[in-house]
């Protein structure tokens, strides 16, 4: 056979084509799925971008918290996506991996909306006040308390306070051995004591048979719970505001016993629940409904039980009634036990003492859960305090820990706003492998 030359080169080329073109045709087909792939990964990344731009705006506005409603995601824009791409429809896409909101997203998220250190500056004056206060009652006071109700007395003057049948005629007889009258101060003083106390005993507010305010015996109680607690808030750190905010935040922001009060926004927050759902008491106490406000106002109760003991006491203005009512008191126990009882004066001083407060800390309660204020007069040094009943909430809340605080508002949220979440991570399926981009706020980071 003859050689031809330029068959031998028309073979050569053909071979050698042949390669190039599967190379090129490779490299075409693997740019044509790099350009698919890269396609869907921006569908998935707007898809993505989408829900977190679509967050609950209600949520933020009021709580400060960027999350979006998990159970609101839709394949639809992603196919959208893919369409104007000019690319099939058809691929599902799914949200998986979400990121609920947990104890330290929510930290910082609280840090970032309050920036103050209202809670903990107003905490630490508040127990440097409380401590000034214990710190001005002597054994007398305690040993004549606890004096008193170990005796029959107590239970005399209980009966007195309450009123009854034979209550009036035993005051009457008081007052004619004494040489008084109705018209005397310390006469009307006795009267004004026992009707501020049993009005409120029988037109209290529903939490009203959780605790007795007419009960002295819970007097020791208070003194340990105030002694063992607030001596605390002069040891905290000022530089330290991560729990301040948070007690500032449990105590101003959420639902609470006070009716038609909102949020720091102004949000109403029947917008979220249909009645008062005593959301900063749960999170105070982690107890539901009214059993919460009767632990709460409780804790008021205390205070200002403790505060306007001491300004009686230390008054000496009121000396001369408080000694003529405690006069009226003994001869009346006197009288209803047939001479069988017996107290000193300065024991029977001290009852009227706590008498007179707890009708005072009746009505400053009153005041407070009407949506007013009082003032925590000065005590010696320590400055004067105007508090209302968010003022309180906010210092009990420091004696909370953070994740008992951070776990209640969690189940707050989840309540009133279900299903959120924080973060996505959106996937879908491309020629047998799974491709996904992940996504959170830059808020939580």
């Amino acid at each position: 056979m003859r050689k031809n030359k330029r068959g031998t080169s028309t073979l050569f080329l053909a071979i050698i084509l042949t390669a190039l073109i599967l190379v090129e045709t490779t490299y075409i087909a693997y740019v044509a799925d790099l350009d698919r792939r890269l396609t869907y990964t921006r569908a998935l990344k707007e898809q993505t971008e989408i829900y977190l731009a679509s967050y609950n705006r209600q949520l933020f506005k009021t709580y400060g918290i960027y999350a979006f409603d998990s159970t609101r995601l839709d394949p639809y824009v992603f196919d959208q996506i893919l369409a104007a791409n000019g690319y099939e429809v058809g691929d599902v896409i799914y949200a998986s991996g979400i990121y609920t909101l947990d104890t330290e997203t929510l930290r910082r998220s609280v840090a970032a909306y309050y920036s103050y250190r209202t809670s903990g500056v107003l905490f630490q004056r508040f127990s440097a006040q409380i401590m000034s206060l214990l710190g001005q009652f002597g054994n007398g006071v305690t040993d004549a308390i606890r004096e008193f109700i170990s005796s029959p007395a107590s239970g005399v003057v209980g009966r007195i306070i309450n009123g009854g049948s034979d209550i009036a005629e035993a005051i009457v007889i008081a007052m004619n051995t004494l040489g008084l009258d109705e018209s005397s101060p310390v006469v009307q003083k006795l009267y004004e004591i026992m009707g501020t106390i049993l009005c409120f005993t029988n037109y209290a507010p529903d939490f009203s048979n959780y605790f007795d305010p007419t009960d002295l015996s819970f007097f020791f109680d208070l003194i340990g719970f105030n002694a063992s607690i607030f001596d605390i808030g002069t040891e905290l750190n000022e530089t330290i505001n991560s729990h301040w905010c948070l007690a500032d935040y449990a105590g101003n922001n959420f639902d609470c016993y006070l009716e038609e009060d909102t949020a720091i926004d102004g949000t109403s927050f029947s917008a979220f629940h249909s009645e008062n759902e005593y959301d900063s008491e749960f999170i105070l106490t982690g107890l539901e409904g009214m059993p919460a406000c009767a632990l709460t106002d409780y804790y008021i109760y205390c205070c200002l039980f403790l505060r306007n003991f001491v300004m009686n006491y230390t008054d000496p203005s009121k000396a001369e009634i408080i000694e003529g009512i405690a006069d009226v008191l003994s001869v009346a126990v006197s009288v209803l036990t047939a001479g069988t009882v017996s107290l000193p004066p300065s024991v029977y001083q001290v009852v009227i003492v706590a008498l007179m407060s707890e009708a005072e800390a009746i009505v400053d309660l009153g005041t407070i859960l009407g949506g007013g204020e009082i003032e925590f007069v000065s005590i010696g040094s320590v400055e004067a305090l105007t508090l209302d009943y968010r003022n309180f909430l906010s210092v009990f809340m420091n004696l909370v820990p953070d994740d008992l605080l951070l776990e209640r508002m969690l189940t707050v949220f989840d309540r009133d706003f279900p299903g959120y979440a924080i973060g996505i991570d959106t996937e879908t399926d491309y020629r047998g492998s799974t491709m996904h981009y992940e996504g959170r706020y830059e808020y939580y980071g």
